[in-house]
């Protein structure tokens, strides 16, 4: 069996991988210059720079069967978080996994008692909970902001930790997204690490790409159309040449899905602005920082060469810094608003801007009710197969498992 796949992020990846292992015959078009779609890692004057903040949960049900995390020499964050308020500073973390911030969390302001037992009965209650992906959780669905107020939440921890702390994730400070994410992401930081490859996020398409025998994946190779036999998709055209094969799987981004293939597929976008700087003076350790401030630039920011050294040269730092918005500000407003945050928490830090990735798509919107709505891997057109994120949701984990079940369509197909 010969079998296309378009597209070498994660789930055109796992989806190779997968055919590889049963036998299948397999070629991969990728438009870009290299592997891992949306998970890449650049390299510039000895600093790594991944493309957008991006962190790895090792607690992932599908990703633990594809990826050799020893290999990928994963470097854990601290549990937990640093909350700024301009110069006020509080700590909040697990205190059974992370020992060290046991008073620091016991005393701070951003959260009452209450909220903090009423925390821990939620991680308690999520650790329960079995599924693969956000999706498959039970229960009835609603709004992250909505299932953290039922569940009693103060507006106090709300506004101080889980709007910046799950916007950082959610890339949306509104809490609008299902509660079913912020239920299986909590799952995940329970029950496993917080981490990043030694060498970069990166790192985790490479090792995928790695399985696959060479001149498998062909980049700068846009595909411009599919091949069709009457009802029937039988390959693709490149710029050069047609392909004919005898499935194909669209292993792209949504908006990709639509316009190439004309599949059903959510729509919209939320994104981020990733803004990196060599660091000196902030003292953050180990730990995310949130920016508590409804009106500030900064969502989130981490010395990331603290976590992995080798993100940055010996001797240096590279603080890793996310806004949700600011998508038309020029290169020098950005700086300096991220400046400007930064240095309000830390008066001592010296930030010397390095680069700025700008990414409009970074996720597709996953409001409640979502995941009924997604589109089944398998398509109503003959020869074709879905795979990516927005089949099952959107993060490393549901990519892979999307790539996992379009290559079992193929074969049973």
């Amino acid at each position: 069996m010969k079998v296309i796949v378009v597209g070498a992020g994660l789930a055109g990846l796992t989806c190779a991988k997968v055919l590889v292992e049963r036998g299948a015959e397999v070629v991969v078009f990728e438009a870009s210059d290299g592997v891992g779609g949306r998970v890449r890692t650049d390299e510039a004057s000895g600093f790594l720079l991944d493309r957008g903040f991006q962190v790895y949960f090792t607690a992932y049900p599908v990703s633990k069967r594809h990826l050799d995390h020893d290999a990928l020499d994963l470097k854990p964050f601290d549990p937990g978080a640093i909350i700024r308020r301009e110069r006020e500073s509080s700590v909040l973390s697990d205190p059974v996994r992370d020992p060290k911030a046991l008073v620091p969390s016991l005393l701070s302001d951003a959260a009452t008692f209450p909220d903090k037992l009423r925390t821990l009965r939620l991680v308690a209650s999520s650790v329960s909970e079995k599924a693969e992906t956000a999706g498959e959780l039970d229960g009835a669905d609603s709004s992250s902001l909505e299932f953290l107020r039922s569940n009693g939440f103060s507006e106090r921890i709300i506004g101080d930790f889980y709007k910046p702390f799950y916007g950082g994730i959610f890339l949306d400070r509104s809490l609008s997204t299902s509660s079913r994410v912020l239920r299986f992401t909590l799952k995940m930081l329970s029950t496993g690490k917080t981490a990043v490859p030694a060498r970069g996020i990166g790192e985790i398409s490479k090792q995928l790409a790695s399985h696959l025998p060479p001149d498998v994946v062909r980049t700068e190779s846009p595909v411009s159309r599919l091949l069709r036999a009457g009802e029937r998709v039988v390959g693709v055209e490149t710029p050069y040449e047609q392909h004919e094969a005898d499935a194909v799987v669209m292993a792209t981004d949504a908006p990709a899905a639509r316009n190439l293939a004309g599949q059903a597929a959510p729509e919209g976008s939320v994104g981020q602005l990733c803004v990196y700087y060599a660091a000196e003076g902030v003292r953050s350790g180990k730990k995310i920082v949130l920016n508590a401030e409804d009106g500030g630039f900064v969502n989130n920011a981490v010395q990331i060469s603290t976590v992995a050294p080798l993100y940055a040269p010996r001797g240096q730092h590279l603080l890793s810094v996310v806004a949700l918005g600011g998508f038309d500000l020029s290169d020098e407003e950005v700086y300096r608003r991220g400046v400007a945050d930064v240095t309000g928490w830390y008066p001592q830090a010296d930030l010397t801007p390095l680069a700025i990735y700008r990414i409009p798509y970074a996720q597709f919107p996953q409001p409640p009710g979502v995941h009924e709505e997604l589109p089944e891997n398998r398509t109503s057109t003959p020869g074709l197969v879905l795979a990516g994120d927005y089949t099952e949701d959107s993060s490393i984990n549901g990519s892979m498992l999307s790539g996992e079940k379009a290559a079992g369509e193929v074969m049973r197909a």
